[in-house]
């Protein structure tokens, strides 16, 4: 077994509760082309986690592996404890799960609220927040409600990508580089965000290029390269992964 499938083995659960993300042996193809190789990885209710990685290191591949949007994949991927690898994208999406993929997927002729009153629930026990408690989380998007989606700015665009799946009753949040490109002060909004969701018991997964946003705010880390994990720890070692890390990120 390697180093990390021990470490990533040893965190698997919090005093046997069920892991909300539990993957196991992932392999997923596009077409021919075998993208991931035997993941194996665990996200703890109420964790922040986060995918590091060079670009085409498999990141983006895991989430849309998690949701069933690639050609082919094979394993185990279990979402509070129930088995998806065979289930359809829509049926993955009512286990409770929301993904922000990187392209966003606004809808540019609607407004900011009708992009928001657009997502169905997916979770029969928890409604998602109201408009009113995503304006107070994004006040911006408070002040653009009548705007059409082409008039948003590149940062408003992304908070309303975000608040979109948080409509949906959500509780197991895929995020995929959502500060990528942004202003300061709009990732700053986005990590105030994290933090407030982490508070209120939400389980983030995030892909991450900005090392810097991602560091204060996951509760631990997974480093992927070539379609395996590499590596695993918590923010508490952060600090002695440091050369560890600049070996497989170049950074």
């Amino acid at each position: 077994m390697s180093t990390a499938t021990m470490q990533q083995a040893s965190v698997g659960t919090v005093g046997g509760a069920v892991p909300a993300l539990a993957i196991s042996n992932l392999q997923s193809w596009y077409g021919e082309s075998h993208i991931l190789h035997n993941v194996d990885l665990s996200v703890n209710q109420g964790e922040v986690v986060t995918l590091l990685g060079r670009n085409g290191a498999g990141r983006t591949t895991t989430l849309r592996s998690i949701m069933g949007l690639v050609g082919a994949r094979k394993g185990s991927i279990k979402i509070n404890g129930n088995e998806t690898i065979a289930m359809p994208t829509y049926k993955i999406a009512h286990q409770g799960i929301g993904y922000c993929p990187e392209e966003r997927g606004i809808f540019s002729s609607l407004s900011t609220e009708e992009n928001l009153m657009l997502p169905p629930f997916v979770s029969k026990t928890d409604k998602g927040m109201s408009v009113e408690e995503i304006y107070d989380m994004f006040p911006n998007l408070k002040e653009r409600r009548n705007s059409q989606g082409t008039r948003l700015s590149g940062g408003e665009q992304q908070m309303l990508a975000v608040a979109r799946i948080l409509r949906t009753g959500a509780r197991l949040l895929l995020l995929d580089e959502i500060s990528e490109g942004l202003a300061p002060v709009i990732v700053q909004t986005l990590a105030r965000m994290i933090t407030t969701l982490k508070a209120k018991g939400y389980t983030i997964v995030m892909v991450e290029q900005n090392f810097r946003f991602a560091a204060p705010l996951a509760d631990r880390f997974y480093v992927m390269e070539h379609g395996q994990i590499v590596e695993s720890f918590a923010a508490s070692e952060l600090q002695s992964k440091t050369q560890r890390l600049n070996e497989l990120l170049g950074v």
